[in-house]
């Protein structure tokens, strides 16, 4: 069973053809690192993977179920297998760190929001949030603001609050553009530790090279909306990498091509 399956993806906004034709495969426990200039359609894909942006043709599949034909309750659950760590960290920055873990249980939370509030949490999951913070030794932060924490410290409480929410697939959208060089790559060790022990399916994008040479087991590469390089960390090199960032690299400089008349069917209600 695949983790992640792509087929014959395409997505537009009006005018521009942003994906054009995608197709990969994702097998559990692949550390997979994307890679492209600003304006390929990376964030676009990353989006269209877990249904937080509907395409405009062919399929996305989480664990060989197609989420074009799936009903509104099983995309949910499946979205419950997929954890995010965003480049903004999207904390909620004026309440606890340890409520901010919290909120990573509401998925299978019985009453959502409410039940993932401190007071009201059940013991199981106060106690599973302090593993959590403890896993990314912030536990003696537990009790101060998100916002009074540095940018290194705040995207580590977002990979507790991902492990909170416990996936089996990770979408990493470029989690290190917004910190310095050491808190970056303390960050990506800490990441790519958490996915390795837990054996989760990961699929993260990066700009810098050395540091996605260092960590992907395997390599895809976008350019102008469409995949360039798909291939294993040996066959890969700074050289072939570099060659996504040359010439025309962004969808919105492209003409337009013609998207497959078969639409994805549209979820149950």
């Amino acid at each position: 069973m695949a983790a992640v399956q792509v087929a014959s993806l395409h997505k537009r906004f009006k005018d521009i053809h942003v994906l054009r034709g995608l197709d990969f495969t994702v097998q559990p426990g692949e550390g997979v690192v994307l890679l492209g200039a600003n304006g390929c359609g990376k964030s676009t894909m990353m989006r269209c993977l877990n249904g937080l942006t509907p395409i405009s043709g062919g399929h996305t599949y989480i664990n060989d179920r197609c989420l074009q034909n799936a009903s509104r309750k099983e995309v949910r659950q499946l979205r419950r297998k997929v954890g995010v760590v965003f480049q903004k960290f999207n904390l909620v920055n004026n309440l606890s760190v340890y409520q901010n873990v919290l909120y990573g249980a509401i998925g299978r939370s019985p009453w959502g929001l409410l039940s993932t509030m401190s007071p009201l949490a059940s013991a199981e999951e106060r106690d599973k949030a302090m593993a959590c913070l403890e896993r990314v030794s912030l536990a003696d932060k537990a009790n101060q603001r998100a916002e009074e924490l540095s940018g290194g410290q705040q995207q580590r409480v977002a990979i507790a609050r991902m492990l909170m929410q416990e996936p089996e697939i990770v979408l990493a959208d470029e989690p290190i553009a917004s910190l310095d060089p050491k808190s970056g790559r303390e960050v990506m060790e800490l990441l790519w530790d958490v996915v390795r022990e837990r054996g989760l399916t990961v699929i993260c994008t990066l700009h810098q090279l050395d540091i996605a040479l260092e960590y992907g087991d395997r390599f895809l590469g976008m350019k102008a909306g469409m995949i360039e390089i798909d291939a294993p960390r040996k066959e890969v090199s700074k050289d072939l990498l570099n060659t996504l960032y040359q010439g025309q690299v962004r969808v919105d400089t492209l003409s337009p091509v013609a998207t497959p008349t078969t639409q994805p069917q549209a979820a149950n209600a």
